[in-house]
């Protein structure tokens, strides 16, 4: 049998298209097979990325919650410790003034000198409970009993009365009506008492302004002063807002103190109303 030129040419056209639609057909079956184990290797990694995302809630949660807690016995720390120094060296400074408005009772025309002496004893007695009753209080804050917006005035009133720095104060409603939390409002009432502390003794102002706002489920409170501001942060003004900070961010809050010289300083503090304190 003769075959021809033409019928060899044909077959072998034949027989490379035929090879040619058997390699693609095999990198067809192999990048179905690739696509296969990706999709596969995507759903694990999938997976995992929500297994880790699941354990970075819970243990921002865990935290939140440990953090609050370490608040909650600070307070309670810091409640024994004003009743103590209330019940046993407040009592006892009493006693000790009654005694001495006995002895001024008894001298009282036996010798100048003398009469002299415990009245001036008396007095740095009195200065002595003062001091006390400001301890306690700092402590222990029964104002903050009447609600933060009450707490604050007082405080802010309390401060220009003290050393001489006007303040102002405003709170919008939507932040006052705020879930009732003891535990927030007692770290906020902190913050800014450590706020105004640190102006009284570093900033050298003449007015500050506090400002309560709400913006969305973060609650903000804005401490702003107009005086000689500072350097930087670890110039050793706020030592104790820098623990506070630690603890703000511990339940997802935002910490944040601003300041040129010569221009004052802001401190800013936002907490979440329904992470960080959601439960009791």
């Amino acid at each position: 049998m003769h075959i021809t030129p033409t019928a060899l040419l044909a077959l072998f056209w034949i027989l490379l298209i035929g090879w040619g639609f058997y390699a693609l057909l095999q990198r067809h079956l192999r990048l179905d097979d690739q696509l296969t184990d990706t999709e596969a290797q995507l759903v694990i990694e999938r997976h995992a990325r929500a297994v880790a995302e699941l354990a970075l809630a819970n243990t921002h949660l865990s935290l939140c919650q440990a953090t609050k807690q370490q608040e909650s016995v600070r307070e309670s720390e810091r409640q024994r410790i004003a009743r103590d120094i209330h019940d046993d060296l407040g009592q006892n400074l009493l006693a000790l003034k009654i005694d001495l408005q006995l002895m001024h009772v008894s001298t009282t025309g036996a010798h100048p000198l003398i009469t002299q002496k415990v009245d001036g004893m008396i007095s740095n007695l009195d200065n002595t409970i003062k001091s006390l009753r400001a301890i306690i209080y700092d402590l222990r804050p029964i104002v903050l009993e009447a609600g933060f917006q009450s707490a604050m005035e007082w405080q802010l009133s309390e401060f220009t009365r003290m050393h001489g720095i006007r303040h102002a104060f405003t709170a919008d409603a939507d932040a006052l009506h705020a879930p009732e939390d003891a535990e927030r409002d007692a770290m906020l009432y902190r913050i800014a008492q450590e706020a105004l502390s640190n102006v009284a003794r570093h900033a050298h102002a003449t007015e500050v302004d506090i400002k309560l706002q709400r913006f969305g489920d973060m609650l903000t409170l804005r401490v702003q002063d107009n005086g000689v501001g500072m350097v930087q942060l670890g110039n050793g003004r706020g030592c104790g807002l820098l623990g506070m900070r630690e603890r703000v961010r511990a339940i997802g809050g935002c910490f944040a103190i601003d300041s040129l010289p010569g221009s004052g300083v802001v401190l800013s503090v936002s907490i979440p109303l329904t992470v960080a304190f959601a439960a009791h």
